[in-house]
């Protein structure tokens, strides 16, 4: 029972819930401006799963955060300026490009934008 329970959560990671917002066009806020510092990146829920929003040195930038290659949920690493995915050693650049290992193809990007010193998604 214990291991069901373990393999529940490892599952959960990998592949989270659906969100209430699915089916809506309209931007969604997902965080704070000021608590996303240049060089910082964080992933949050958006719509049907999560996304990647990565404050770089140009500006804004987010990302679909499912891994192309089995659907992991990928991290930022702040020490390298990275996109990594936990499950198989994936890396992607800031522009959501792979840069290595097993995924077939980038990171969607989404839209974002700033109002009101808000972070919004689909905007």
């Amino acid at each position: 029972m214990t291991a069901l329970a373990y393999l529940g959560g490892v599952l959960n990671y990998m592949w989270p819930g659906r969100k209430s917002q699915a089916g809506s066009n309209a931007p969604v806020e997902v965080a704070e401006e000021k608590d996303l510092p240049a060089g910082q990146g964080k992933v949050v829920p958006y719509r049907d799963g999560s996304a990647i929003v990565i404050h770089t040195s140009g500006g804004l930038v987010a990302f679909s955060a499912v891994c192309t290659h089995l659907g992991c949920i990928v991290k930022w690493n702040a020490a390298k300026q990275e996109i990594e995915c936990p499950c198989h050693g994936a890396v992607f650049d800031t522009k959501g490009n792979v840069v290595s290992g097993p995924p077939p193809k980038p990171l969607p990007p989404l839209k974002v934008g700033v109002r009101n010193g808000k972070i919004y998604l689909g905007a």
